[in-house]
């Protein structure tokens, strides 16, 4: 005969096994949700574009040619040329040939490949929409007039 404490092990060991075979292999823990691989504007852009770019004088409200990187919303409006990216094209996007050629940021250190591609992988994960316009620039004969990316 199995007395009380041997038949509490024998459940609790059943209930463990049944319910620890049947969780979901994406997380690690009960509960937990697992972790989204893809790149966060919030967690991942935001943090390099605050700490480089949105500095006074540069992409913060009023600075160069109307871009102010301190917020999605502000990011993804674009400035007085224009957006910054074209989604779903990172590789071609204004802001990652800015940052590839070395004009940007420029003051300090150039962004490392790691960064980089966290622009272009963020970029890529955007959906085109019917009103995105690619960000073509009109250069005349007067420099002043060209975006240069400052």
């Amino acid at each position: 005969m199995m007395n009380t404490q041997s038949l509490m092990l024998l459940t609790l060991g059943v209930l463990c096994c049944i319910l620890g075979c049947s969780r979901d292999s994406d997380t690690r823990i009960w509960g937990e949700t697992p972790i989204d691989p893809r790149v966060s504007f919030e967690r991942n852009l935001l943090p390099i574009l605050t700490a480089r770019c949105a500095l006074a004088g540069c992409h913060v409200a009023d600075g160069p040619h109307g871009l102010d990187f301190r917020t999605y919303e502000s990011f993804i409006a674009g400035g007085e040329h224009g957006p910054a990216f074209t989604p779903g094209d990172g590789q071609n996007s204004e802001i990652v040939e800015e940052i590839v050629s070395g004009k940007m940021p420029p003051d300090g250190p150039p962004l490392n490949d790691a960064e980089i591609q966290l622009f272009i992988d963020w970029i890529n994960d955007q959906e085109a929409t019917p009103d995105d316009q690619t960000h073509e620039h009109e250069h005349g004969d007067d420099d002043d007039d060209e975006y240069d990316g400052d």
